[in-house]
């Protein structure tokens, strides 16, 4: 199976909470439905972040892996939908993103 290249990539490695929130909110935002944006972010709750944003959002993230202390997160754009059952992300600045 080929894998499906990304039409962005946001690089949001070195950024601290609430950035890569913000930065992916933004270029979501910015895409057209199907196009696939690379989210890198580089450490573990900015990915848990990333992926409940999506999650809660519903946005499909449809491959995702580990390269040494960075994760890439492959997201298609969706239409907007609010989950029933929204998972909360909240960093460790204690900001809740909606």
């Amino acid at each position: 199976m080929q894998e499906e290249a990304a039409d962005a990539v946001i690089d949001c490695r070195g950024q601290i909470c609430p950035m890569p929130i913000f930065m992916l909110k933004e270029a979501l935002a910015g895409a057209q439905l199907g196009q696939v944006l690379e989210v890198i972010v580089g450490d573990e709750s900015s990915r848990q972040n990333a992926l409940k944003y999506c999650w809660n959002h519903g946005q499909e993230v449809f491959r995702s892996y580990a390269e040494s202390s960075d994760f890439h997160l492959f997201v298609r754009k969706s239409p907007e939908k609010k989950a029933d059952n929204p998972m909360p992300a909240v960093g460790p600045c204690g900001t809740r993103w909606e």
